[in-house]
């Protein structure tokens, strides 16, 4: 017992940004709760969609035009836009589409952690042209790559399975760069690729990636119940949870998070948490899945601003359990419900 409270204290120290972040959102979503009444939590990192064009057509994907359309803003407004967001939160996740077919994404990445000073600058790519956007690379806190195959497969120039030599060559060059914790191999998971999603795994075992997963999702907003009923899912996702609880790999989520996004179990999603604005400045409230604007963040000055707009127009956010499981919702649920048990797995050194 001793030696667990040691571990965790030092565990504690060693975050300790990450953790006095943690606790200060936790109070003052204890605080909105119990007091204030309102089901809006305090922002804990923004997701900044850099545009809806992509270079790959992934079927599972819900972000990319034509189906979503966006119009991007200019370098000098993005930067702006940027400094409006950093009024809220001190982490920003660039994503898309794919964000680095943006000809100025490396100066967007730089500006968010250089001059507007966020503390955490993410992105999330496809990992194709990441040879063309190294300059980005020193700026980034962590880099998250989407894979759902690891054997190339060139039959269908537009998949991901096509680009694996490619990508596997970019995701060396940026070890180079980013320390290989800082690097994500995100899979998303469906029925044809679960032999693949165990080799990306090992891939990740073997080059200390962080491997990160969660089931596809029918028209992006429910989850797959047959899933469910499939042995080799249920084996796959008892082995991933296992794994998590012995540490043998570095993966995303606690094992009940896990267990939660991959086996669709109840949560009840705080989408606050992680506020979502398109290209031009617009932000969802609540959540991006029920396609409900409550401004711009660019004309309404911070994402509070938006945010009180769009609960005066819809109200609090509302009681939609079990719709979607993305991983991001899932996490809401967790940081305000499950803090605790949250904080003590993430800050205990393995």
């Amino acid at each position: 017992m001793a030696t667990d409270r040691h571990r965790l204290i030092q565990g504690l120290l060693q975050h300790y940004p990450f953790v006095i972040k943690n606790f200060s959102a936790y109070f003052r979503n204890l605080y909105r709760r119990n007091i204030l009444k309102t089901t809006v939590v305090t922002p804990y990192s923004a997701i900044f969609y850099a545009t809806h064009k992509c270079n790959l057509d992934c079927g599972y994907c819900t972000q990319k035009n034509p189906e979503v359309f966006s119009e991007e803003l200019d370098t000098e407004t993005t930067i702006r836009l940027f400094r409006n967001l950093r009024k809220d939160v001190d982490t920003l996740l660039i994503t898309g589409g794919e964000c680095t077919v943006r000809p100025d994404i490396e100066e967007l990445v730089r500006a968010a952690r250089q001059d507007v000073k966020f503390r955490s600058v993410l992105v999330v790519t496809n990992g194709v042209l990441l040879d063309k956007r190294r300059a980005m690379l020193p700026h980034l806190s962590g880099l998250v790559c989407s894979l759902d195959a690891i054997s190339h497969d060139p039959s269908d120039p537009m998949s991901k399975s096509a680009a694996v030599p490619r990508v596997l060559e970019n995701l060396m060059m940026a070890k180079q760069i980013l320390p290989p914790d800082a690097i994500t191999l995100s899979c998303v998971l469906e029925l044809w690729n679960i032999e693949e999603a165990e080799k990306i795994l090992a891939f990740c075992q073997e080059h200390g990636f962080y491997f990160s997963v969660q089931s596809a999702q029918n028209n992006g907003k429910y989850p797959n119940f047959t899933y469910l009923k499939n042995e080799r899912y249920q084996r796959f996702v008892d082995k991933l949870i296992s794994m998590r609880k012995n540490r043998e790999a570095r993966i995303n989520g606690t094992p009940k998070l896990l267990s939660t996004v991959l086996r669709f179990e109840e949560f009840k999603c705080y989408p606050t948490m992680f506020p979502r604005v398109y290209p031009n400045g617009d932000i969802f409230y609540p959540c991006e899945v029920l396609r409900k604007i409550a401004g711009n963040v660019l004309e309404d000055g911070s994402i509070s601003a938006a945010f009180a707009r769009g609960r005066r127009i819809y109200g609090e956010t509302p009681q939609c359990k079990n719709n979607c499981f993305l991983f991001g919702n899932v996490l809401s649920s967790y940081y305000v419900e499950d803090f605790w048990g949250l904080a003590a797995d993430t800050v205990r050194p393995a």
